[in-house]
């Protein structure tokens, strides 16, 4: 049975996504109706599922990517300003397998990206509000079909976007994305609004702030430097990573020596530890 207050808060939902159907991305057309009961059946749903936050993340994405029929889905923490090369930590995701998935990683920090992405970074900082836009719309040269960063994706079997990203405590943002695979069609503006409206519904499931400075900061690592740390945050051991980069191991040492000095830890235990809880300067300490 759903409680008074979860009653309260689809009915809330439910007005609040109307007044927002013509005001996101095409204001001559609305939703449907089946549209909205969907989209309020999914928050509704969320509220009302098991688990922490973490979980619930993954329940509202899978149930998002059904609606605008995506095949999969990421939400990291992301620093996105147009005078630095985009970069992303602390990622959730779904719809991949591991292979794929560090394809995915590798593509994310290709050097092309902030030349594809430049677009939607300015217009994020002059505005500074949640903003959801489709490949098209970041990319309306369609530069990204012809480029090696539009191929660096297309080894990942991503073909279309929609990113959603709303800005964070302290600066950078939570960046969320559904895509689809190669050869599947773009999303249209339906798509993209009904992403827009679910996720600017949940701003307690955003991510708030980076865990410490040095996790915000780490745009003065290199692409590579960033690839093998998202995919040490993904539990992957050294010779994994070495042979899926062609690597040597000796080589990932020494861009492990580079990415501990700059967090300031000395394993990888301790790495991910800093960047799920931070450095502790949130806490008080009151065993005096």
């Amino acid at each position: 049975m759903v409680r008074n207050n979860e009653k309260r808060f689809l009915k809330s939902a439910d007005s609040r996504i109307e007044s927002r159907m013509n005001v996101t991305l095409e204001p001559e057309f609305s939703l449907a109706e089946r549209d909205v009961r969907a989209m309020v059946r999914l928050l509704g749903e969320v509220i009302a599922a098991p688990g922490d936050i973490r979980a619930k993340r993954r329940f509202l994405m899978d149930g998002l990517c059904e609606l605008v029929d995506a095949t999969s889905w990421a939400w990291c923490m992301a620093e996105f300003d147009p005078d630095k090369p985009p970069s992303f930590i602390g990622f959730e995701h779904g719809g991949f397998d591991e292979e794929r998935f560090a394809r995915y990683i590798e593509a994310m920090n290709h050097p092309g990206h902030g030349e594809i992405t430049h677009r939607s970074s300015v217009e994020l900082r002059e505005k500074r509000t949640h903003l959801t836009r489709t490949l098209r719309q970041i990319d309306p040269a369609m530069v990204f079909e012809t480029s090696a960063f539009g191929a660096a994706w297309a080894r990942a079997d991503i073909g279309a976007i929609i990113l959603s990203q709303r800005p964070m405590e302290g600066g950078g943002v939570s960046g969320v994305a559904v895509y689809r695979s190669v050869g599947k069609p773009q999303f249209d503006a339906r798509e993209a609004r009904i992403v827009h409206i679910i996720l600017s519904e949940v701003p307690w499931l955003h991510f708030t702030a980076f865990p410490d400075q040095a996790s915000q900061d780490i745009t003065r690592l290199y692409p590579r430097h960033r690839t093998i740390l998202n995919l040490l945050t993904e539990g992957w051991g050294r010779k994994q990573v070495a042979d899926h980069l062609g690597l040597s191991i000796n080589t990932v040492h020494g861009y492990l020596k580079v990415i501990f000095k700059h967090f300031g830890v000395h394993s990888q235990a301790e790495l991910i530890a800093r960047l799920t809880k931070g450095d502790g300067g949130d806490r008080l300490d009151l065993a005096i």
